[in-house]
């Protein structure tokens, strides 16, 4: 990664998202700020001897999936949507293994081997080692970003309705814009869980988990409706188009309820887009429109998550607008101008 200039903050190994937690840095919107992350197994490790102690747990002293945060972003008030925009995801160690409680079939009472743990590393640009010689895609994405609770304590690898946490969304990625609706003053920015590649889903429970270095920019955004998803805009990694997603969050590890949160956020903005048209309407649209994609599909200790994606050229046609930007163009509908 190139020696950036900016204000640098490393990971203090937080273990809760709530309002109670220090802050561990202020910042300003528009200043770039390097995150410092590490990996959901808890700690850097170099070889798999050290890396099984960690998923295992068997040291006393680390907890999975540690964050980076809060974050104190100054002029954030309740009622306020953060937007957080990725520039770049490094990576560092990186290694996969099979769950004993995530994933469609988590294993049972495992042996060490039945985990087949497999640490990775990059070897280009585009593509990072596997096994068995096998090269695989470099994705890296942002597996947890939250805002703090007003009331409830989100453990880190959960998540919660418009506050965030364990997305494990791969369309939270470079080059991308993060919308989270702010409940607390100064927002209380958390980010972690960072992997080197996941598909939608996270079919057996962990994905090629990485510490990483994080470089960001916020701002803050008042809504002219109330905002109770999070929004994705940019490059969606399976399409490869210019997209909006609209994020849903099940509680209880309910898929269903995932999938019903994002259709429902989903017409709620879409028909801030297309004012004339029915409520009824928007959602037989977002029918013929809308990719739905599991973020988290199911875990026995994290909730399901979902996004619903709504391509760039497809808004336009119904739309019928020309978007230059799309997310300056979705921010012009859904958010008041600056200053007013």
């Amino acid at each position: 990664m190139k020696n950036y200039n900016m204000f640098n903050i490393e990971c203090n190994y937080q273990t809760k998202i709530n309002k109670e937690n220090e802050f561990i840095a202020r910042v300003k919107t528009n200043q770039k700020i390097c995150i410092n992350t590490i990996n959901a197994y808890g700690d850097k490790f170099k070889d798999l001897n050290e890396l099984m102690t960690l998923i295992n747990c068997k040291d006393g002293k680390t907890h999975h999936h540690p964050l980076t945060g809060p974050i104190y972003i100054k002029e954030a008030m309740p009622g306020d949507v953060l937007k957080v925009h990725i520039y770049k995801i490094e990576v560092k160690e990186m290694a996969q293994s099979l769950s004993k409680t995530a994933g469609i079939e988590p294993l049972e009472n495992p042996e060490i081997a039945e985990r087949i743990p497999v640490i990775s590393e990059k070897c280009s640009e585009k593509e990072i080692s596997y096994t068995n010689g096998i090269k695989l895609p470099y994705k890296p994405m942002i597996g947890m970003i939250a805002v703090s609770p007003t009331i409830e304590n989100i453990k880190t690898g959960h998540a919660q309705k418009r506050n965030g946490g364990n997305l494990d969304i791969p369309f939270v990625t470079e080059e991308t814009d993060i919308y989270l609706p702010v409940d607390v003053e100064g927002a209380g920015l958390y980010l972690g869980d960072v992997h080197g590649l996941q598909g939608y889903g996270e079919l057996s429970g962990i994905a090629m988990e990485a510490s990483s270095k994080v470089i960001i920019d916020v701002e803050v955004l008042k809504p002219r409706k109330k905002l109770d998803n999070i929004i994705i805009i940019g490059k969606e990694p399976f399409s490869k188009k210019e997209c909006i997603g609209i994020v849903g969050i099940g509680n209880k590890m309910n898929l269903e309820e995932a999938v019903l949160d994002a259709f429902q956020g989903s017409y709620n903005v879409l028909q801030q887009c297309i004012p004339t048209m029915s409520q009824n309407m928007v959602k037989s649209l977002i029918t013929l429109i809308g990719n739905s994609f599991n973020g988290q599909a199911f875990s026995k200790t994290s909730e399901s998550t979902n996004v619903i994606v709504i391509s760039k050229e497809d808004l336009q046609k119904v739309t019928k607008n020309k978007y230059e930007k799309l997310s300056k163009e979705i921010e012009k509908i859904l958010f008041e101008e600056k200053g007013k």
